[in-house]
């Protein structure tokens, strides 16, 4: 596996944290990334558990399903325990949904009013040797979240000094991509790896790398021209995934972002 390939668990949702581990052993995964429910139960357990496997978190993303971001004091509060973990376990960054938005909120007023809310909780996490990242979510999962468009992201993390969790699948439709990665390359600290079939379900329904429509070797392409350094974190749900295995979709996907890397001399 390509060295700046992570694996992130959430492709593996409702596993237990050993299995995810176990798997990330058959697959000589040196890096992963994990959503804080995996270990939400004992922290402690977990912690100690992902230690003794020797492998690096890349990235852990924070439970803010239902938190009101916007208001600083319960920002702090549903990040601060995300970016402890990540801390005590030398993870560089934590990334998180912005949350949801009141009734009849424009998203002008609701991203003023998060990048606001956010310093507290970017400052705090800077001293504790991390970085925020806010991911460009889904519109089939405006629940979690309603910063949707790079250019939304890029203005939240402009605002606030948090970097971008560049999910491909939720931006690859967007113009402007090869300009956009160019101008905020500084500001990417991961970029989330998985494919879509034109014509299927939207919602949580992802594709192996390379099984679908996306133009995704052209876009991994463009970001490392421009200068991207950082892990490709893979992450896949969905039919498909479920029908194939995790673990072998998984597999095949490092395989092919692998081979993309080495012919892009990354």
């Amino acid at each position: 596996m390509h060295p700046r390939i992570s694996i992130n668990t959430i492709s593996t949702l409702t596993w237990p944290l050993g299995d995810d581990l176990a798997m990330l052993e058959r697959l000589d995964a040196a890096r992963f990334g994990f959503p804080l429910l995996k270990i939400e139960d004992d922290p402690a357990a977990g912690v100690a558990a992902i230690r003794a496997s020797g492998r690096a978190v890349s990235c852990l993303a924070a439970s803010t399903t239902s938190i009101n971001m916007m208001d600083g004091e319960e920002a702090m509060a549903a990040l601060a325990p995300a970016i402890d973990i990540a801390a005590d376990l030398g993870c560089p960054l934590c990334y998180f949904t912005s949350g949801t938005t009141p009734p009849g909120m424009t998203t002008d007023e609701a991203l003023e009013r998060l990048a606001g809310a956010l310093p507290p909780a970017s400052a705090y996490a800077r001293s504790r040797g991390v970085r925020l990242a806010v991911e460009n979510n889904s519109m089939t999962n405006r629940s979690i979240g309603y910063v949707h468009t790079l250019p939304d992201a890029i203005r939240l993390a402009e605002a606030a000094d948090i970097d971008i969790c560049l999910e491909l699948q939720n931006c690859w439709y967007e113009g402007g991509l090869s300009q956009f990665f160019h101008d905020h390359v500084g500001r990417i600290g991961i970029v989330q790896v998985s494919d879509f079939r034109v014509g299927e379900e939207l919602r949580l329904n992802r594709r192996v790398p390379g099984d679908g429509s996306m133009p995704l070797a052209w876009m991994i392409g463009e970001l490392l021209r421009a200068g991207y350094a950082g892990l490709f974190d893979i992450e896949i749900i969905g039919p498909s995934i479920d029908a194939e295995g995790a673990e072998t979709a998984l597999r095949r996907s490092a395989d092919w972002l692998s081979a993309l890397l080495r012919e892009n001399n990354a």
